[in-house]
């Protein structure tokens, strides 16, 4: 069966990263993340604590098998001349992740407002965010509110992740950090 790809930048799969469970959420909404391969080059650490300092742990996006939980891509010719030209407009990450995304017609998730509004200009779908991938891994998984507790403390605090005001799940996100923090 083949699966739904979503495209991440590298900010998106650094927050996925950081629950410990990319596994599980690209297994729970049947997809597979894929991410181009100059936005895996920017994904870089998640940050935790030892011994009361904060150490920096690699994200190894490699460990999981090939096509089932994250794909990194290539661009293709035509992709190439396209990102050449996003990219005076937006980090290469996100210029790659764009340039896939409308060579080959994939949803993408970036939590990035000046690739949003680069996404908007090209007549791309909205792109998914961050929290709106974790609300529909919570959703579909009927995660308990401390197991939402505990992702949400886990972005926040090994991604440093902070939801923009502008994003339609804030509220959502709120209250599950609310709860976290008694």
């Amino acid at each position: 069966m083949l699966r739904r790809k979503i495209l991440l930048d590298a900010c998106v799969a650094i927050n996925l990263a950081a629950t410990g469970s990319l596994d599980r959420i690209a297994n729970t909404l049947q997809v597979t993340f894929a991410i181009a391969a100059q936005a895996a080059v920017e994904v870089g650490y998640l940050r935790d604590m030892a011994g009361g300092q904060t150490v920096p742990i690699p994200i190894n996006l490699k460990q999981f098998e090939p096509g089932q939980v994250v794909e990194i891509l290539e661009l293709t010719p035509a992709e190439l001349k396209l990102y050449i030209e996003l990219a005076a407009i937006v980090d290469d990450g996100e210029a790659a992740t764009i340039a896939i995304a409308i060579q080959r017609h994939m949803d993408l998730a970036t939590d990035d407002r000046r690739a949003r509004r680069l996404c908007q200009e090209r007549h791309l779908a909205e792109p998914l965010r961050t929290v709106s991938l974790l609300r529909a891994y919570v959703d579909a998984a009927h995660l308990a509110d401390d197991q939402i507790q505990q992702l949400i403390t886990s972005i926040r605090e090994r991604a440093s992740f902070q939801p923009p005001r502008s994003d339609p799940d804030l509220k959502w996100w709120n209250d599950h950090a609310k709860q976290a923090e008694y």
